[in-house]
Order: C-alpha cells, then structure tokens, then sequence
C-alpha cells in the first residue's frame, strides 16, 4: 500500500483526477481494513476530518438502490479539504442495478474525489467496471514473474531516459519466452508504480496474441518500448 499512497499524494498534489482503484485479495474482511488504513493515512497527510470517508458496506442483497445513489450525492457536495474517500466494499455482489448507476461515478469522479472498491477477484465484475478502474491485485503472485534485470531496464527508461533497454533488444539474440517475460514485468512495473495503467488491457492481450497466435513477439515489445518513451 505505501507506493499506492505514494502515487495517490502525488496526483493529488499535481491536481489529476485520479481513476477508481480497484483492490483485489481473498481475504476481503483484511483487506477492507488495508483500504480503511490507507484512507486514513490519506487524510492525516492532508489533515482532513475521518468523516469523508464515505463507506457502502458489502451486504448488496438487502441494498436499495436509493441508498447508492445517496452514497453517490455526496461526492456533489463541495468540500474544503484536498480530497475525499469513497469506499464501495466487496463489488463482485455487486447487484447489476446498482453497478449501472455508478457508471457515471467511476467514469468522471470529479479531482475532488478518490473511489477505492474492494473485491476478492475480478470474476463477475462488469467489463464495464472494469474498464474504468486501476486494478491493484494483491492475490497476484508477480513475485513469481518479477525478473529486476528486466524491472531495472523499463525503470531506468522510463525514469532516466536510459537507452540500454534500446540496446538490449536490438542485439542481444532473445526467444519468445524472453519477449514475453519482458511484458510481463512491464506489466509489473506499472502495477507498481500506476503509471501506464491504460495499457495494462493491451499489454495482456498482446501476451495472449504471442502465446495463441505466433505474432511477431519482437515487433510486440518494439510497439511497447515506444509506447512508454517518457
């Protein structure tokens, strides 16, 4: 959580509309408090009152949907402070109903208001939802997939203008498996840091392309070291 806060203070300190963060994890009950934390420590950076935190708790059977659209208002009311908090718990149970009407909300939030959802996967989550949001999946097991040779390359590249990942790809004679290990670890990278997260849909599909279809991996990874050129 401490990169998310990281990159979070950052975008609010340069004025961005921040996208919904979607946080994935098995265990919803701990990780609802990880996000209730990271919320807190949120508002005690910018000094803002525990009360904007506004919270839709999970029991979606006997929800109404009058009561998500109440919960949705709040985000019109004008604040003084930086920011606030709205935390829509375990969305999977989410009724279809109620996720159209928050549609709207997660396409525009507004700069004034950060949307954090909880759910233990992406399973039965609408692609409409899903293509709104930043998914930081903690069941994920990168850590499998993390390569720092590769990790440190796509850093220095993007954050240095480093051009040895140029130099690397161009000479170095690579298998496919290596291709794709590199997007993999881009993937990562930006699962990391935020950055790139409109990509991330592409990046995977690109993967798949490579693996079902015999694309060209090398013209793949040329497409992506161009694209993220900082």
């Amino acid at each position: 959580m401490e990169q998310v806060f990281k990159n979070i203070v950052e975008k609010i300190w340069k004025g961005e509309e921040l996208s919904p963060f979607l946080f994935i994890d098995k265990n919803i009950e701990i990780l609802n408090e990880k996000i209730k934390s990271l919320s807190y420590e949120i508002f005690e950076f910018y000094k803002i009152p525990k009360v904007f935190l506004y919270t839709l708790e999970n029991s979606w059977e006997n929800k109404k949907i009058s009561e998500v659209k109440n919960f949705v208002e709040n985000a019109n009311k004008s604040t003084p402070y930086k920011v606030q908090i709205f935390f829509i718990q375990n969305i999977t149970n989410m009724t279809l109903q109620a996720s159209n009407s928050l549609l709207k909300f997660f396409e525009e939030p507004g700069k004034q208001n950060i949307i954090f959802l909880s759910a233990k996967s992406e399973s039965g989550i609408l692609d409409t939802i899903l293509s709104r949001v930043q998914t930081v999946n903690f069941s994920w097991k990168q850590k499998d997939k993390t390569d720092f040779f590769y990790q440190d390359l796509i850093k220095n590249y993007v954050e240095n203008n480093d051009s040895e990942i140029l130099t690397y790809f161009f000479k170095a004679k690579l298998e496919k498996q290596n291709f794709i290990d590199f997007l993999e670890n881009l993937i990562i990278f930006i699962k990391n840091n935020l950055i790139f997260v409109e990509f991330l849909d592409e990046i995977l599909q690109d993967i798949n392309a490579i693996n079902q279809n015999n694309v060209n991996a090398k013209y793949i990874v040329d497409k992506w070291i161009l694209k993220i050129w900082n």
